[in-house]
């Protein structure tokens, strides 16, 4: 646990922060480079890019392999990367200082999502797919709270929906803990606890930018981080749901969506399915996908990447009895736990209507047939066992 003391260490949370910002950055080291965007960069004094050195990415873009080796390429001869911007930069920025043996200082814009205080970067590859990569905590984190509260709501809701995806997420891992015997601990959960029945109670703040709420999101993401430090990986944060916005996201880089507003479409095909298995006994099959299964959906360039994983979590005849047993004998316990630690798709689905969330499949701009088809081939992603895994064995459709 002394890595969950450090990371509260690093935690700066004051108003008026970024007014300090030069000085901040000076008290770490005098050998920094500045990274933000187009659009962050409009929060900062003009005077900081004729104080430092720095890169402002211009357009649209995503924390992708070219990103990381431009940024790793301008920082040569820097001592510290400053990271001024939300999810991407803050990867970006992470895994080239993480490569490069740099430290990383990081000022968070929006409450868009829980990787600030995670040892994980998320970064395309120049093949397509995303993968998560070890990586190491900033040196400080400086929350400013004016900043984060008057965010742009899309970001605020894409946060919420990365957060909230806790209920589809512990599902997931729980089903997986008491029919395989995967490690599980509840331990992620309950120090966010207290943070997501405020959110639960006050969700409709985030339409407003409401001051108190915004700020209980940021402290959800953190702590949702913080969660993943404990575990030491991203399965208390990611599992199904988010297999299924990853498998799209990769046949689909340019979807208009934020990756968290892909979350809240595909947590609610994920809460919608869990529910329905968790309401029948579920009878386990043999795994029935074929190479030409995973082209068809995924093309040629991933094919050898996902039959390595499905490989490996195939289930032949002998292991669907022996999962079948359990079920038998464990199914009812399993229901009543499950559901004690899920939210209702109905009141999720309530509370994306209200904060105007996308959370249906039209919100992605994909036709059904085509988004099936690849929700239901996304178990295939990700050596995790998921609801996902359940429905391909038992025959029947994700969504």
């Amino acid at each position: 646990m002394d890595v969950v003391k450090n990371v509260i260490n690093i935690i700066h949370i004051d108003k008026n922060l970024i007014s300090h910002f030069c000085d901040i950055i000076k008290f770490h080291s005098h050998n920094s480079f500045v990274v933000a965007d187009i659009n962050t960069a409009n929060i900062l004094d003009k005077r900081v890019f004729d104080m430092f050195n720095h890169y402002i990415i211009p357009g649209r873009f995503c924390a992708s392999e070219t990103l990381v080796d431009l940024i790793v390429k301008k920082a040569k001869g820097f001592d510290l990367i400053v990271a001024f911007g939300s999810g991407t930069i803050n990867d970006i920025c992470k895994y080239a200082s993480y490569i490069e043996n740099k430290d990383y200082i990081v000022f968070p814009t929006a409450p868009s999502m829980n990787g600030y205080t995670s040892l994980n970067a998320s970064i395309i590859m120049n093949n397509g797919r995303k993968y998560s990569f070890n990586a190491h905590l900033p040196k400080a984190i400086y929350i400013d709270v004016d900043v984060i509260v008057n965010s742009p709501k899309r970001l605020i809701v894409s946060g919420f929906a990365d957060f909230i995806c806790r209920s589809t997420v512990q599902a997931d891992w729980l089903v997986s803990h008491f029919l395989l015997g995967s490690d599980y601990t509840e331990l992620p959960f309950t120090i966010s606890k207290e943070s997501e029945d405020e959110l639960i109670d006050s969700y409709l703040g985030l339409v407003y930018n409401d001051k108190s709420t915004v700020m209980t999101l940021m402290q959800a993401l953190i702590l949702s981080g913080i969660g993943m430090l404990i575990v030491k990986s991203s399965k208390s944060a990611s599992q199904g749901e988010h297999m299924i916005a990853s498998s799209i996201e990769l046949l689909d880089p340019n979807n208009h969506l934020l990756h968290g507003e892909m979350i809240g479409v595909s947590m609610m095909i994920m809460s919608r399915l869990q529910h329905k298995i968790l309401n029948i006994l579920p009878e386990i099959n043999a795994t029935v996908v074929n190479k030409d299964d995973i082209i068809a959906c995924f093309g040629n360039k991933h094919v050898e990447d996902f039959w390595c994983i499905l490989s490996n979590k195939m289930i032949n005849h002998a292991k669907a009895e022996m999962l079948n047993e359990v079920i038998r004998e464990k199914w009812n316990d399993i229901v009543n736990l499950i559901s004690k630690n899920v939210l209702n798709p109905n009141f999720i689905e309530k509370m994306f209507l209200e904060i105007e969330c996308p959370h249906n499949i039209k919100h992605t701009n994909w036709n059904v047939t085509n988004y099936r088809q690849v929700a239901n081939l996304a178990f295939v992603t990700r050596d995790r066992f998921t609801f996902l895994d359940i429905a391909h064995h038992m025959g029947i459709s994700v969504v």
